[in-house]
């Protein structure tokens, strides 16, 4: 699962300096010479993390956007700043990190070392594993039988046969080797026949069985890749 980072920053040495560091990590990055180009980015895609060049106008509030807004609030934001003067205001707005300018490929690869808790404990929250298991699904309009597409920590991508409503409390039980039943939230529809949930709680060992079920499919999915690399 390699990581995914947005670089703001409109000045040569800086940018150069952190898209060589997050290379030597083995990560991938996308450049934004501005804040508004960098809300555009964030708005389409899930991010790992991102690095912020306070030089750039509306870096601040740009760092306070990603934690009010959906898809990117967790992301893990590092901030390059020029002194200590600007370290209170900046980690106030939301910032996780602080680099202090010149930035060195050293230093960024470094600090998302320092940071690897945190962006893969996110990572795994978010990221779907693909699934074809069965879901039983209850909501105010009755009860049906779907098929799970795919599964992580924080929710699920499933096939129904009956349209669900958006926004609709889903009462679900699910079942990969253990029983596993809690409650979600309807977040998104197609017209496919698709639906979103996102989890909102499991009952009793649900939480466990499901992290101890993505945890052995991480790690499948791991030594497959090794496997194919060594062939």
């Amino acid at each position: 699962m390699t990581l995914e980072f947005v670089v703001v920053s409109s000045d040569y040495a800086t940018a150069t300096a952190v898209s060589r560091g997050v290379k030597k990590y083995g990560a991938k990055f996308r450049l934004s010479p501005t804040a508004d180009s960098a809300r555009d980015c964030l708005s389409r895609r899930k991010i790992d993390g991102v690095f912020v060049d306070l030089e750039v106008p509306g870096a601040l509030g740009l760092i306070a956007a990603v934690r009010k807004g959906t898809s990117n609030s967790k992301a893990v934001i590092f901030a390059c700043v020029q002194n200590s003067k600007e370290s209170t205001v900046t980690l106030s707005a939301g910032a996780n990190f602080l680099l202090l300018k010149p930035v060195t490929a050293e230093s960024v690869a470094l600090h998302i070392t320092i940071a690897k808790e945190l962006l893969e404990r996110e990572r795994r929250c978010y990221f779907r594993h693909s699934v074809n298991l069965p879901a039983l699904l209850r909501d105010g309009d009755g009860e049906q039988r779907a098929r799970m597409t795919n599964l992580s920590e924080a929710g699920m991508a499933v096939r129904v046969t009956k349209p669900v409503k958006h926004s609709a409390v889903i009462e679900f039980e699910l079942s990969f080797g253990a029983a596993v039943s809690g409650k979600g939230r309807v977040a998104w529809t197609s017209k496919e026949g698709l639906a979103g949930i996102l989890i909102q709680s499991l009952h009793g060992k649900g939480r466990e069985r499901l992290e101890a079920w993505l945890l052995t499919a991480e790690q499948l999915s791991l030594t497959s890749v090794t496997a194919e690399t060594s062939s």
